[in-house]
C-alpha cells in the first residue's frame, strides 16, 4: 500500500545494499531500511543521461499503473510509492530469481501457485510480458514464487474494443506458456502430456514478437546510450 513519503535525499542517505547498479539502460535496485522497514527503489537517476530522461519516467510510470491495478494480490510486491519520475519504492521480498535457483529445487506447488497469481493479474487487466526472463520469477525464501519487474507489462484498458482484447489475451497466452517453459527447465519431470502437447506449439507471432523485441532494445541501447559509442 502506498504510505510513505520518500524523497530522494532520503533514499541516498537509507540505502543499505544494492542488488544491481545502473549502466546504460538498467535502473538501480537499491536496498533501503526505513525505519523498521526494508524497501526496494527502482531508480534510473544513474541510468545513461538520455535514456533517464526520455525512457526512465515511461517505464516507472507504467510500473507504478501496474502495481497499483494489483495492489492486494499475494505474490507480487506491493507498492509503497513514487519517489519522482525517475524512481518508485516497492515492497522488498526475500528470495532469488529464477536465475539464481538450481533445477530440483522448487517443489510442484510452486507452479500451481506461479499459475494462480498470474490468473489473478490478468483478471486485473494486467498481462506481464516477459516470465521469460528468469529473473522476473522469484523463489521467496518462504518458498512461494513471487513476480517482479512490470516495466514491459500490458493494460487490457477500458472499453470492448474487439482487437484490444485480441491482443490483450495473446500476451496472456504467453504469460501461461512461461509457466510451462519454467517448468520445463527447473522440474522436466513434473511436466505432463497435456504441458509437452502445449509447449510443442509454437505461439501466434512468438518469432516476429521475438524479433521485434530484441531490436527495439538494441536500437535503444544505440540511440539513447552512450554504449559503444
Amino acid at each position: 500500500m502506498e504510505s510513505l513519503a520518500i524523497t530522494r535525499e532520503t533514499i541516498e542517505q537509507s540505502t543499505i545494499d544494492y542488488y544491481r547498479t545502473a549502466c546504460g539502460t538498467r535502473p538501480d535496485l537499491r536496498v533501503v531500511r526505513m525505519d523498521s522497514r526494508v524497501l526496494i527503489v527502482k531508480d534510473f537517476f544513474r541510468s545513461d543521461p538520455l535514456f533517464r530522461r526520455l525512457v526512465g519516467p515511461i517505464l516507472i510510470r507504467r510500473e507504478v499503473g501496474a502495481l497499483r491495478k494489483l495492489a492486494g494480490v499475494d505474490g507480487i510486491p506491493q507498492l509503497v510509492g513514487k519517489i519522482d519520475r525517475y524512481a518508485l519504492a516497492m515492497e522488498h521480498i526475500p528470495g532469488r530469481g529464477l536465475n539464481n535457483v538450481q533445477p530440483g529445487e522448487l517443489h510442484p506447488e510452486f507452479y500451481v501457485e506461479l499459475r494462480r497469481i498470474i490468473d489473478e493479474m490478468h483478471a486485473r487487466g494486467v498481462a506481464h510480458c516477459d516470465l521469460r526472463s528468469r529473473g522476473n520469477v522469484m523463489l521467496g525464501d518462504d518458498g512461494r514464487p513471487y513476480i517482479v519487474d512490470f516495466a514491459a507489462c500490458v493494460f487490457l484498458g477500458r472499453g470492448i474494443n474487439p482487437l484490444i482484447r485480441w491482443v490483450f489475451n495473446q500476451f496472456v497466452l504467453a504469460d501461461q506458456n512461461a509457466v510451462l517453459l519454467v517448468k520445463q527447465r527447473m522440474s522436466p519431470e513434473l511436466l505432463t502430456d497435456e504441458d509437452k502437447t502445449a509447449l510443442s506449439q509454437q505461439m501466434p507471432f512468438e518469432r516476429p514478437a521475438k524479433f521485434i523485441g530484441e531490436n527495439v532494445r538494441r536500437l535503444t541501447r544505440r540511440l539513447l546510450t552512450r554504449q559503444n559509442r
